[in-house]
């Protein structure tokens, strides 16, 4: 297979990768309904919520190991921390986690 056929048969239709941004923006707004005036999509397609320190979080997909993949970018001490949820709850959980870091300081390495 050449390597164009190759990428193309591991990536997935832009119109799945929307409907499970949405997805996830809906599981976000389930859990915190006020972030429906601070969530936005960026010009990449991520889902960016800026955070009140500076900064924001970014949930978009990413190619990592070889396969595009979503992922949890936010501010760290060290400068940014990417995650790799592997399911949409689970990006939640990294998000929501992230945002508690942000209005308590706590630390993003502490959540799992």
């Amino acid at each position: 297979m050449s390597p164009s056929r190759r990428s193309a048969a591991r990536s997935v239709p832009a119109d799945a990768v929307r409907a499970e941004r949405e997805r996830i923006r809906a599981l976000l707004l389930a859990q915190r309904p006020e972030l429906g005036a601070r969530l936005a999509v960026g010009p990449s397609g991520a889902l960016v919520i800026p955070l009140r320190r500076g900064g924001s979080v970014e949930i978009g997909r990413m190619r990592r190991r070889g396969t595009p993949r979503w992922v949890v970018v936010a501010p760290s001490a060290a400068g940014a921390r990417v995650r790799e949820p592997a399911t949409p709850g689970a990006i939640v959980r990294v998000v929501l986690a992230a945002l508690d870091e942000d209005a308590t300081g706590r630390s993003l390495s502490a959540v799992r």
